[in-house]
């Protein structure tokens, strides 16, 4: 008999599987609890040991993308990451930068996840880069934005509900997570872990959302 390989066990495997898919059930503190589980076993380590394959969907421009960015023993693929750069532009002022590739690796875990727990994978993203000056012209956007540095995007997933998608990536372990419900879509990000909502305002002929930033992390939504 072979000897058996150091690290997780398939039988820990399926284990973790099986708690992520009971955290999107039961909520919030068992989310907390698989996040603390699979950190130290590194399986994320071992879902990005491969080829990082991405499909992403762009409403606002009516564009799909599908694209290997990083591959297994090889590296980064630059024609890869230049599609992957491209998608998530800022559509409105025609403008592509280097998105962050820690992004990009978030996107896939989180697609990654959708497959494991057999829900729909399909990705719209409703921002990703945003010039300063577009920016600007959002209400309720931070000054200093991480979409402006092309580390966050703002996403959907047809199918799976804010609360659902919003409990997966805190679970998954990303940086920021805001829950905007009244407008059907999480932000996400590769900045300082944190999470927000966005809540009604009270006053009437404003926007239906306000960001209400939990941990002092305004500047970063």
């Amino acid at each position: 008999m072979a000897a058996s390989s150091p690290g997780i066990s398939r039988r820990q495997v399926l284990k973790a599987f099986a708690a992520f898919g009971a955290a999107l059930v039961t909520g919030d503190a068992l989310a907390a609890r698989i996040e603390t589980t699979l950190r130290p076993r590194n399986l994320h380590a071992r879902l990005l040991n491969r080829d990082r394959h991405l499909r992403l969907e762009r409403p606002a421009a009516g564009e799909v993308a599908t694209f290997c960015y990083f591959r297994k023993g090889k590296g980064w693929d630059l024609k890869g990451y230049r599609q992957g750069c491209r998608i998530l532009r800022d559509v409105k002022y025609k403008s592509t930068v280097k998105i962050n590739v820690k992004l990009l690796d978030l996107l896939f875990l989180i697609q990654a996840w959708l497959r494991i727990n057999k829900l729909p994978t399909r990705i719209l993203v409703n921002s990703g880069y945003r010039t300063p000056q577009h920016n600007a012209t959002l209400e309720g956007a931070a000054r200093q934005s991480l979409h402006i540095r092309g580390m966050a995007a703002d996403i959907r997933i047809p199918g799976v509900s804010v609360e659902r998608l919003g409990r997966l990536v805190r679970a998954i372990g990303a940086g920021g997570v805001g829950f905007y419900p009244s407008k059907g879509f999480i932000h996400v990000d590769v900045g300082r872990v944190r999470t927000w909502r966005a809540s009604a305002l009270a006053e009437p002929g404003q926007e239906e959302w306000a960001l209400a930033v939990l941990d002092q992390g305004e500047h970063f939504a």
